[in-house]
C-alpha cells in the first residue's frame, strides 16, 4: 500500500476510534462531569492545567472525556477542599492516599483573607477583582465564600472598606450569574429575592454557590411590596424560592409564611429575627416553607434540597 493510501487509512482509523469514544456509555463530557460532580467547568479546568489534578482522555479534536473514576477522584479533591486544605495541596496527598483526619487544614486562605482586607482598606478595585478572578477560578463558590470572603468581611467590620469590598465582589458576582444565563438551558429555575431590605450581595454569594450545581437563578435582589412576590414567583416559572428577610418583616412572619405556602413549591427563607419570630409561631419547618437563621447554611440546605 502506498504512503498516502496508509495515511488515509490511519486517519480514518482515528475518526472511527474517536466515533467509538465518543459513543461510548463509559465517557462523557465536561459538562456532564460538572451536572455529576457539582463543581463547574472553569474550575475542573483550572484543575486540572495549573495542578495536574485531573488527566482527562482526549479525542484527536481535543475535547476532553472523562469516565467515572474522574467523578470519584473530583469527589476526593472536594472533600480535601471542604476541609479547608488549599487546592494546591491535593495532589500530593492523594497520591500518598493521606487520611482526611491526618492533615492540619492549610494557611492559605488566612493568607488569602488578610490580602483582601488589606485591598479593600487602600481601595484597590483590581485587586480586589483579581483576587476574586483567581480563587473563583479554583474553588467552589461555596468554599470560596466559606472560607475567604465571609471571614474577611467579619474582619473588615462595618465601614467604607467593607462596603467598598462588596461594590467590587458585586459587580464580580453579578457578571457571573449573567455569564451562566446563556448556558443554563431547560433546568430548574431558582427565584432569588430580598425580601423589604437590600441584601444583594447574600443574593448574588447563593446565585454563584446554586449555579455551580447545575441549578439557573432569577435574582431580584431587593422587592419591596408583598403584593409582588406572588405573582413575581409565577412570572418568572421559577422551581424554588430563596428569600432573604430582615428585621422589618419579623412581626409578619405567620402571614408571609403563610403566603409562601401558597407558591406550592419549596421555599428557603433566611434572616435571623426572622427566624427568631417563626421560630416563637412554631412555623420554621412548615410543608415546603423552611426558614433558616444563617445565611450559609440556609443556602447550603435549600441546594441540598433542590438537587436531589
Amino acid at each position: 500500500m502506498s504512503q498516502p493510501n496508509q495515511n488515509a487509512e490511519a486517519k480514518k482509523q482515528d475518526s472511527l476510534d474517536e466515533l467509538a469514544l465518543l459513543d461510548s456509555s463509559e465517557y462523557f463530557p465536561i459538562r456532564e462531569l460538572s451536572l455529576r460532580t457539582g463543581v463547574n467547568s472553569v474550575t475542573l479546568r483550572a484543575w486540572e492545567r495549573r495542578y495536574g489534578l485531573l488527566k482527562p482522555k482526549r479525542t484527536d479534536k481535543g475535547h476532553r472525556l472523562y469516565d467515572q473514576g474522574d467523578v470519584q477522584r473530583v469527589e476526593g479533591i472536594l472533600r480535601w477542599i471542604q476541609q479547608g486544605v488549599a487546592v494546591s495541596k491535593v495532589r500530593a496527598l492523594l497520591e500518598k492516599g493521606a487520611m482526611l483526619d491526618s492533615v492540619v487544614p492549610s494557611n492559605e486562605w488566612l493568607e488569602w483573607q488578610g490580602a483582601l482586607v488589606k485591598a479593600a482598606e487602600f481601595f484597590q478595585e483590581d485587586k480586589i477583582e483579581q483576587m476574586y478572578q483567581q480563587i473563583f477560578s479554583q474553588y467552589p463558590a461555596d468554599i470560596a465564600i466559606r472560607d475567604w470572603l465571609l471571614p474577611s468581611f467579619e474582619q473588615l467590620g462595618k465601614g467604607a472598606p467593607l462596603a467598598f469590598c462588596e461594590s467590587v465582589l458585586l459587580s464580580c458576582l453579578m457578571a457571573r450569574v449573567s455569564n451562566f444565563k446563556g448556558q443554563k438551558k431547560n433546568v430548574p429555575k431558582v427565584l432569588i429575592a430580598g425580601l423589604a431590605s437590600q441584601r444583594s450581595m447574600w443574593c448574588y454569594m447563593a446565585a454563584a454557590i446554586l449555579l455551580d450545581k447545575g441549578l439557573s437563578c432569577c435574582v431580584v435582589p431587593n422587592v419591596q411590596h408583598s403584593n409582588d412576590w406572588s405573582s413575581l414567583v409565577e412570572g418568572v416559572q421559577a422551581q424554588s424560592v430563596l428569600v432573604f428577610c430582615e428585621n422589618e418583616l419579623g412581626n409578619k412572619a405567620e402571614e408571609l409564611i403563610h403566603q409562601m405556602q401558597q407558591w406550592q413549591r419549596p421555599v428557603a427563607v433566611i434572616g435571623a429575627s426572622f427566624w427568631l419570630a417563626a421560630h416563637d409561631s412554631n412555623m420554621t419547618d412548615l410543608g415546603e416553607v423552611k426558614v433558616y437563621s444563617e445565611a450559609l447554611e440556609g443556602v447550603i440546605n435549600f441546594m441540598d434540597q433542590t438537587v436531589r
